[in-house]
């Protein structure tokens, strides 16, 4: 079946707009008044959050007039900077913790995605070859054991494991859930501290296969991750949140298109700013980044849906509309159509 981001590409090209050139002028550079910076908030460099990077790194913050400032956070605290304004921008998830502190009245919103998963990578829930004991994976070995993540039960991954465990009769009820770093993770599931847990890219390069093995990917359907604006370029300065989305999108276009590791000059940068040895970057696959950075349908409903299935994850019990948790008018005002509901 294909995934909603080909079905999305295809109505796309029903109505003219080609993925190959730009929008008339719609993302060309229109440098704000007066130089301006923005704070970004993540966990850490990986390649997940690389147009943000390659953009600084390009000169198309630049030619918007805009410096980067990074600033780097567990996803938690992520959010708390983002909500009080002493972040403009986080990267990171559309997990339970973004969505309560919507629902709590913070101004923040998912703008656009970071990349939807590659065919070929392995991001996905990896389990520990000692429990596995020769067995072939199987989705009814989640039962009664514990799943490491960097966020915990309400994050994307939750809903991808959901709709495995929904296969055997299972549910999120029937796995725990444990919060660590990523790069522990890894560690975790090699000594067995852990049975399963999840590795997102840059990290499961690592892993050592006679101790680990894949148990599932995370699906193409939905992006992995987002980035999501606060109050400031929401309300304030929406001008500058505007001229951040024009740099993403056309550094997505440019540079981020097809195999971009075998790109030379962004291998480098992505070598200098990942810190990672090059073997380990040369071993991953390029991430496939949506050149017109639409968000999955009903990416909040089904997000809400799965969170809500244990309780006290989400602070509130009637479901925000779509809405409410995703503000797609950055992208329309880098030219973008938005795609008829």
């Amino acid at each position: 079946m294909k995934s909603l981001w080909k079905k999305l590409a295809l109505a796309a090209a029903v109505v003219g707009v080609s993925f190959g050139a730009r929008a008339e002028g719609s993302d060309a550079p229109k440098p704000l008044p007066q130089r301006e910076k923005v704070i970004v908030a993540m966990t850490a460099k990986v390649e997940a959050y690389i147009p943000m990077l390659l953009a600084d790194r390009m000169g198309e913050f630049d030619k918007e007039n805009i410096d980067i400032e990074y600033t780097f956070a567990k996803s938690s605290d992520g959010i708390v900077l983002l909500s009080t304004g002493r972040a403009d921008v986080l990267g990171g998830q559309p997990s339970a913790a973004i969505f309560n502190a919507i629902a709590s009245g913070a101004d923040i919103r998912v703008v656009a995605p970071l990349f939807v998963q590659s065919p070929a990578s392995k991001q996905g829930i990896w389990a520990n070859n000692v429990f596995l004991n020769g067995r072939k994976f199987t989705v009814d070995l989640f039962k009664d054991q514990t799943v490491a993540s960097a966020i915990g039960l309400g994050s994307t991954a939750s809903y991808f494991l959901q709709t495995e465990l929904e296969k055997v009769g299972l549910s999120l009820k029937d796995v725990k859930f444990q919060t660590m770093a990523s790069a522990d993770i890894l560690v975790a599931l090699e000594n067995g501290a852990v049975n399963f847990g999840y590795l997102i890219d840059s990290i499961w390069q690592k892993a050592d296969e006679s101790k680990v093995s894949l148990a599932f990917v995370q699906g193409p359907e939905m992006s992995a991750g987002s980035w999501s604006f606060g109050p400031r370029l929401l309300k304030e300065r929406r001008d500058v949140g505007e001229a951040v989305m024009r740099a993403l999108v056309r550094t997505t276009r440019t540079y981020l298109q097809g195999n971009y590791h075998d790109n030379p000059e962004i291998m480098k940068i992505m070598l200098e700013e990942l810190q990672l040895p090059e073997e380990t970057l040369k071993k991953g696959v390029s991430l496939t980044f949506d050149p017109n950075l639409y968000m999955p349908a009903d990416l909040a409903a089904r997000l809400q849906k799965t969170y809500a299935l244990i309780p006290e994850v989400l602070s509130y019990s009637e479901l925000m509309p779509e809405d409410r948790v995703v503000d797609q008018g950055f992208i329309a005002a880098a030219g973008i159509p938005i795609p008829a509901k």
